[in-house]
């Protein structure tokens, strides 16, 4: 699904969460399935439906990944909210998949209601261009794993003059790498990442670097449908801002978010719908605190 980069922030200590993301990922490289290694596990619960209508994360950035010159369209929406300010973005976008393992994603962000204090704006945003490689896929008779690397360019389709502003005025490039392991029942995830924009005319936003990670489970498959919940936990570290040649101490920090979701999908639809919390944040100076987010994602299979 689109990856989140909005610069709404909260502290973690490192070794903290060093320590998470090193658990997370023994646990993900340390389960075994007993069976037989085979070429793919059944087609059953998770494996009922090809991987393009799979259990996936829906705020986290990644695991877009089609075959050879299928098309996904999508709209995504969300709203991030926090004490007298919110943000609404709706998101069109189309997938490709150019090879069986390299998609490409074309996205164009409009900001339908952004608020700060007084403050109200509307437009578009930055809109990006997303390669992702998946340059590791395995099997066994049980599970499936893939790993992958995302790529993409954002262009100042937006606007800086805004207030509050719809775009950071300058490109910018975001670079990270997913790893997921899906079971007939479970799924787990982890996709680390990091933002990393350009200055204009003395004024740049903070770089952001991303911890994300999740699992969910199947709960049913009934005539055709795909029904599943999954839990996902997001952090961003954004640096402080630099206007004018000067860091604006009012800016960067951290933000956690917790957002359990709902998923259902068929051969062509699928949909997922979450709320998550801002479950720990520390922002640098005097900035209004983040509350919670409303996420939804609609995709359709053309062919």
């Amino acid at each position: 699904m689109p990856y989140e980069w909005a610069l709404k922030s909260c502290q973690c200590r490192p070794g903290l969460l060093q320590i998470l993301f090193v658990g997370l990922l023994a646990l993900l490289f340390c389960l075994r399935c007993e069976a037989k290694e085979e070429a793919a596990p059944p087609d059953i619960g998770n494996f009922a439906l090809p991987a393009s209508q799979q259990l996936g994360p829906l705020v986290s950035f990644g695991q877009n990944i089609l075959l050879q010159n299928q098309v996904q369209l999508f709209l995504f929406a969300d709203d991030y909210a926090g004490v007298n300010k919110h943000s609404i973005d709706l998101i069109p976008s189309v997938l490709y998949g150019i090879t069986d393992n390299l998609s490409l994603f074309l996205n164009m962000p409009y900001a339908a209601s952004y608020e700060q204090g007084s403050n109200k704006s509307t437009g578009f945003e930055d809109a990006f261009v997303q390669l992702e490689y998946a340059f590791y896929n395995g099997s066994t008779s049980c599970f499936a794993d893939q790993a992958t690397v995302v790529a993409n360019v954002t262009v100042p389709t937006g606007s800086i003059q805004k207030n509050p502003s719809t775009g950071v005025g300058s490109p910018s490039f975001f670079l990270g790498t997913t790893f997921s392991r899906t079971f007939v029942d479970w799924y787990y995830f982890v996709s680390p990442g990091a933002t990393f924009t350009t200055a204009k005319t003395g004024t740049k936003f903070g770089n952001s670097y991303l911890y994300q990670g999740g699992f969910g489970r199947n709960i049913a498959n009934i005539n055709g449908w795909l029904l599943a919940w999954m839990l996902e936990g997001d952090g961003t570290y954004t640096q402080k801002d630099r206007v004018q040649g000067s860091l604006d101490p009012n800016s960067g920090g951290n933000v956690i978010y917790l957002t359990p979701s709902f998923w259902a999908s068929t051969k062509k639809l699928l949909f997922q719908l979450g709320a998550g919390w801002a479950v720990a944040q520390r922002l640098n100076g005097s900035q209004p605190q983040n509350t919670y987010l409303l996420a939804a994602n609609l995709g359709w299979g053309i062919n």
